[in-house]
């Protein structure tokens, strides 16, 4: 059984990776990061660099560019400084039916090789902007998946349920190198700091009562 771990290089993947090594040992892991069409590559950077950290086989696959998103529309602004409490309806970052592209392209790598289990780091905080990152989604693509291939493949996301707080500290516990992660959607370093995503990395740090390792050049009150 080969697992494939959707590796973006932020913290919940990286998470993820962590969690899948403790929960299968013995089994054989893989990262695969997408190409999409995003405006930047830090994230592929820090994707390889996670995974030589832990040691598995790292691939990328390119997709047909995805538009309709501010992450991969030249003419459409990022959102900074939102308030993350009054946000309401699909994120202007969310790119149109990304994760079930992915699974599907994952899907078709894996069932060439045998059985297999496709990760995503999905989690509750992402419900109301992403519609792709909830517990529906995921139990429609795992049957979809599993009736659709030759080797039954599954797809799972152990932290559907779980807030970003939850998982960074599970990763904290189980020593996560968040050093080495990128979550800003501008793909600056230091980090912007005001970006919806980095709000959001920053305030799980401040309820895990932890400090990022990243620095940014700015926060927002």
């Amino acid at each position: 059984m080969t697992h494939f771990v959707l590796l973006s290089g932020g913290l919940d993947s990286t998470t993820l990776l962590q969690w899948v090594r403790g929960h299968h040992p013995e089994e054989p892991i893989e990262a695969v990061t997408l190409l999409y069409g995003q405006k930047h590559a830090v994230e592929l950077e820090a994707a390889w660099r996670v995974a030589r950290h832990y040691g598995v086989t790292h691939q990328t696959l390119s997709l047909p560019p995805i538009s309709g998103s501010a992450l991969t529309d030249a003419d459409r602004d990022i959102p900074r400084g939102r308030d993350l409490d009054e946000l309401e309806g699909v994120a202007p970052t969310y790119v149109p039916a990304r994760n079930l592209f992915f699974i599907a392209a994952v899907a078709s790598l894996a069932d060439a090789r045998g059985p297999g289990v496709i990760w995503l780091g999905v989690h509750h905080d992402d419900y109301s902007g992403y519609p792709d990152c909830r517990p529906g989604f995921i139990a429609a693509a795992d049957q979809a998946v599993t009736m659709g291939t030759q080797h039954q493949l599954r797809v799972r996301a152990p932290f559907v349920d779980w807030s970003k707080a939850d998982i960074l500290r599970w990763g904290l516990e189980h020593q996560v190198a968040y050093e080495l992660t990128h979550s800003c959607y501008q793909g600056t370093r230091p980090a912007c700091g005001e970006c919806d995503t980095c709000q959001a990395r920053l305030r799980a740090f401040a309820e895990a009562g932890a400090t990022d390792p990243l620095s940014y050049a700015a926060t927002v009150e």
